[in-house]
Formats: structure tokens, C-alpha cells, sequence
């Protein structure tokens, strides 16, 4: 589903003039407030919708923004179940020398945002040493987590974490993703927990102190990220935020060098963002002059392998798994928008897609081989998260 340009306008984190002419034309033209106020809730931008329509009196009709200071106070109070549960997770993890590193939306709201209802997020996601997976499940698990012993697919057993640990807290669920890798099986290359502390920095998030990663890493983990497969083949606004907002925070400091010599891909990925979300001047000026060709399918990315196999029909199959726009292409696969994607499109995706296949049926064998260990060994000791 194609975002509305009246939602992509918010996109943000100010507007200058010619951003708030364009999104007061856009918003003048919206019939639909309902499709509107789905989309921007969908795209995580609900906070800054309000924010921008309140600082810069875009034309939103009352009721609209009342939804949006709704979703508002629906955020603020989900970032204070958060700060409770990590508060928890803290304190459980210290007592049991268990490291880990907030990642994303985590981290981001606390550093990189003005206030946390601007970063809404699904999950909290933190990263520990591929040695510590068990003992961190089973920690939440002690501090009432639900915890499956495997993940919902059967072809989900390479995944780069721990199935989801659910609990609720002052009536909202609290879902922890414990990583071991913090980059998708979909993504070339690995992100492990760091060997050296001088990767990693202290955030401060009201009193509540936890590692993170230092902004240069942390850019390349979030465009990683943002570079994958996403659930209903949907790339939220709100995660090229985080790469822009993060990229002109280390301009800003002078750390710019750095990101081209160690991680040029990031400078790929704000290219095809351009084309979507212009970029602001100072980080428009190091990337590069603007593709003179139009992109196919900008803002629109590849569907999951589950989508394509169920396509109704082959034509369908072939389109959704071999055929995704041309824009995702360039940014997936690190292809400068001016270049061509004749190799792309004949050999490294065709190949990818195959890797990807290959991965889910490997999954599915050792989900087998997982079912027949449990039913010979059952035990009442302690629980073995399974994700390998």
C-alpha cells in the first residue's frame, strides 16, 4: 500500500516553507480523514502529525487533530510502560551478568527524538552476545514474560532472534525481541554484539541507564534494517526518520568521513530516500547530485516470500517474488539511482530470492528435528529457546 503524499509530507522533524506550503496544498486536497489518520498512525507519524499541525497551523480539521492528541496520549503512556519494563529487564539482566545494547526505536526515542511519543514503537528490541540467548529468555520468562519455545512459522528458525516475549504491564502488552544478530536473515552481513566497549555508549532515559550503540554504528545497524523486508511489505516513515534524523546528527558532528570510508551503503540508502522524503540541504550536499531519471516504484518495497507463494496465479508468484520496483532494488541491493540494474534484475536477486528459499526449507528441517528432540527429552528443567 502507497502512503498518501499528505502523510508523507509529515515526515519531518521541521518544515520549512516550502514543506508547509506543500503539505497545507496536499491537506487541502484530503477527503478522506479516516484513510488519512489510518495511515499516519501506520507509518508511526501520529506524533509529529500532531506536533507540525499545532507549530505551523496546517489546514487539519478539529476532530482530525483531537484523534491526534489521542494517539498522543496513547504513546506517552506506552513510553512509560516501556520505561517500566526496561526498568525491570535492567535490573534482571545486572543480576545475572547478562549484557545487552538497546537497538532502534529503543534507543532512538531516548537520543535521537524530542520527547518519546515521537517514536512510537511495536517491540523493544535488544541485542546480546550470541552466548547469553538462553539465559536472557529465560530471565524474562522469570520476570512473567510469555516465551514460546519456538517461533509462529515453522520456516522461522534462522531468524536473527528469540521469538517474542510477551507481558502485560498497566494494561498494555510489552513485547521484548531479544537479537543475538542485528541485521535480518534477508540483509547481507552480520551485526554481533560489539567485542569492544569503545563501540558502545551509556543513554540516560529518566534516571534509567542502558548501553547502546555510538551514533556512526548505530546509522549503519538502523539503515540495515531499513534496507530489508518488512511485515506487510509496508517501510514505515518513521524508520527513514530514524536514518535521516541520525545521518544529519553526525554531520552535524563532523563524523561524515567515517560513514563513507567504513559504511558507503548508507550513503546509497539516503540517495533512494531523497527520492521519497527530499533530504534536508546539509545531508543533500554530501550525497551526491539527484538521479536525473525517475525511479519505478519509489517508497514501495519487495512483498514477503509467504505473499508471492500465495499469489493467486504464476503470473502473480513471478511478479511479487522476481519483479519488486526498481527503487527497492536500488536500495536493497546498494545500486547508486543513477546506475542501471541489468545484473540486479538477471542475476542478484533472481540468486537472493533462491538463498531465501533455501534458508526457509533448511528452517523447516531443523523445526523437525527440534519437534522429535522434544517429544524423546522431555524434561521439566529449564526451557531451550530454539532459533537455529
Amino acid at each position: 500500500m502507497k502512503a498518501l503524499e499528505s502523510v508523507v509530507a509529515f515526515a519531518r522533524f521541521e518544515l520549512t516553507r516550502k514543506d508547509r506550503n506543500r503539505a497545507s496544498q496536499l491537506l487541502l486536497e484530503q477527503q478522506n480523514w479516516q484513510h488519512w489518520i489510518d495511515q499516519i498512525e501506520l507509518h508511526g507519524l501520529s506524533g509529529f502529525a500532531y506536533q507540525h499541525t499545532l507549530n505551523y497551523q496546517l489546514p487539519v480539521p478539529d476532530q482530525v487533530v483531537d484523534l491526534l492528541e489521542q494517539l498522543k496520549s496513547r504513546h506517552t503512556k506506552a513510553s512509560q510502560m516501556r520505561h517500566r519494563a526496561l526498568g525491570e529487564i535492567v535490573l534482571k539482566f545486572g543480576e545475572q551478568n547478562i549484557s545487552f545494547l538497546a537497538l532502534k526505536g529503543l534507543a532512538l526515542a531516548v537520543d535521537l527524538y524530542e520527547f518519546e511519543y515521537l517514536r512510537p514503537m511495536r517491540d523493544m528490541d535488544l541485542l546480546v552476545k550470541r552466548a547469553d540467548r538462553q539465559c536472557a529468555g529465560q530471565a524474562l520468562v522469570d520476570l512473567g514474560y510469555s516465551l514460546p519455545d519456538y517461533h509462529p512459522s515453522r520456516f522461522m528458525g534462522s531468524m536473527h532472534q528469540l521469538p517474542n516475549a510477551m507481558k502485560k504491564i498497566d494494561g498494555l502488552t510489552s513485547s521484548v525481541e531479544v537479537h543475538h544478530d542485528g541485521i535480518s536473515r534477508e540483509v547481507s552481513g552480520h551485526f554481533f554484539y560489539p567485542d569492544q566497549v569503545d563501540g558502545l555508549r551509556k543513554l540516560d532515559w529518566q534516571g534509567l541507564r542502558f548501553d547502546s550503540l555510538e551514533n556512526v554504528t548505530m546509522l549503519h545497524q538502523v539503515a540495515s534494517h531499513l534496507e530489508g523486508l518488512h511485515s506487510g511489505a509496508i517501510l514505515k516513515l518513521i524508520n527513514v526518520m530514524d536514518v535521516v534524523g541520525l545521518a544529519r546528527k553526525l554531520v552535524n558532528r563532523h563524523d561524515w568521513k567515517r560513514v563513507e570510508r567504513e559504511y558507503p551503503h548508507v550513503i546509497n540508502t539516503l540517495k533512494c530516500l531523497h527520492l521519497w522524503t527530499p533530504l534536508p540541504q546539509e545531508l543533500l550536499s554530501l550525497t551526491g547530485n539527484s538521479p536525473k531519471k525517475e525511479l519505478k516504484g519509489v517508497g514501495q518495497i519487495m512483498s514477503s516470500l509467504r505473499a508471492g507463494v500465495n499469489a493467486p496465479s504464476i503470473k502473480e508468484k513471478f511478479r511479487l517474488l522476481f519483479l519488486p520496483s526498481d527503487w527497492w532494488l536500488h536500495l536493497h541491493y546498494h545500486v547508486d539511482p543513477s546506475n542501471r540494474l541489468v545484473t540486479t534484475k538477471l542475476l542478484r536477486h533472481p540468486f537472493k530470492v533462491i538463498s531465501w528459499f533455501f534458508d526457509r526449507v533448511m528452517s523447516f528441517i531443523s523445526y523437525i528435528i527440534f519437534q522429535g528432540s522434544a517429544r524423546i527429552n522431555k524434561s521439566p528443567s529449564a526451557k531451550v529457546f530454539r532459533n537455529d
